[in-house]
């Protein structure tokens, strides 16, 4: 059983939870009556983990009485509206993204939110912010691919794994070499050879489910290795694992997650999952791990979304310098739980500071 105290102290906070179980089916009603106050304590959690869309599933399944006051009803779905207007505009892009990439011979895939919708019960409803698209070539045949389509022939936000392209108006859309890296170089070398087996095609837009039950694992791992981890990353991944898997399909999974050096955190994961979220116990890929899942509960509650509600005192942000010193501090808190990451980040930093200059430019 679920119980909302384990990690909610506030009315707001349980709200907040109730909110998320009954969007889940796990439960048909809220507990108790709830003030206004309460209810946008509940809004505001909703959206500093951006997933003020995704519960207005939750207010349509809700008795009458339950519901809010009729102001707190409307903002909440008036900012639904809006969530689902910019989802149907991102997906318009992500369609037109894959059209351009093909129609120049690459073949591609749409990864993260754009992507990962399609596990949700309403597609739309999913907060995303850009498009990321995956497309099958080397680096060197993308770069010179994007300098050539570029105005002033040159490449925008070059990270190992992606670019930036300007390809719509109002819409920011990444580039992708590879989907993701990793700090050490033998588990980013194994992710590599993981992403050859699931290479794009010129037949589907978007990646496999057994793609994505390793993926959007590791999407989650790195924001809470970078700076932070929220409640939309997670459950992601439990509408992923909601698809259901074979016992094959299960032990590939497991395969590669612990080959990625994930197998802690993702039993953290399995006990978020069946704790808070009531999983049943056929959709959990390892056995869970209360005290990881309790660490990473607390930093999903602490950082929200990307760490925009994050309190602590890291450090800046503002110089090349400042955020190495941030991501230090950072690596040294993660230590004790993903030693492996936390140890190899300062050296895949400055590495990647060389590379930019070697590289890019």
């Amino acid at each position: 059983m679920t119980d909302p105290n384990l990690f909610c102290m506030t009315k707001s906070e349980i709200l907040f939870w109730e909110l998320l179980r009954v969007c889940i089916s796990m439960r048909k009603t809220l507990s108790q009556s709830f003030t206004d106050e309460q209810w946008n304590g509940a809004l505001r959690l909703a959206q500093e983990q951006t997933v003020v869309g995704v519960l207005v599933n939750a207010l349509e399944q809700l008795p009458k009485e339950q519901l809010p006051s009729r102001l707190i009803l409307l903002q909440w779905i008036g900012m639904g509206e809006l969530i689902v207007g910019n989802s149907d505009k991102l997906t318009k892009a992500s369609i037109d993204t894959v059209k351009f990439f093909r129609d120049n011979s690459f073949a591609c895939h749409i990864l993260k939110g754009c992507s990962v919708a399609r596990y949700y019960p309403v597609p739309l409803r999913r907060t995303s912010g850009d498009v990321d698209v995956w497309v099958d070539a080397k680096r060197k045949v993308i770069y010179n691919f994007a300098r050539n389509f570029d105005k002033d022939r040159k490449i925008h936000g070059a990270n190992y794994h992606h670019i930036h392209l300007h390809l719509h108006e109002d819409v920011h859309t990444e580039v992708h070499i590879w989907p993701s890296c990793l700090s050490s170089p033998l588990r980013n070398h194994r992710l590599h050879k993981f992403c050859r087996l699931h290479r794009p095609t010129m037949e589907t837009d978007k990646p496999s489910l057994a793609f994505d039950r390793v993926f959007i694992l590791l999407h989650a791992y790195q924001h809470l290795c970078g700076h932070g981890v929220g409640l939309r990353q997670l459950m992601d991944y439990y509408y992923v694992l909601k698809q259901g898997f074979t016992e094959d399909e299960k032990a590939d999974a497991v395969f590669w997650i612990s080959q990625l050096g994930m197998k802690r955190f993702a039993e953290g994961v399995m006990w978020i999952f069946q704790r808070v979220f009531g999983m049943e116990e056929k959709y959990l890929l390892f056995e869970p791990n209360e005290k990881e899942g309790r660490f990473i509960m607390r930093e999903v509650m602490l950082t929200g979304n990307m760490g925009h509600s994050e309190t602590r005192k890291w450090g800046s942000l503002k110089t090349p310098l400042s955020r190495f010193v941030y991501n230090l501090r950072r690596d040294i808190y993660f230590l004790t739980h993903y030693p492996h990451e936390a140890i190899w980040q300062p050296f895949f930093s400055l590495y990647l500071n060389v590379w930019r200059v070697l590289a890019v430019h």
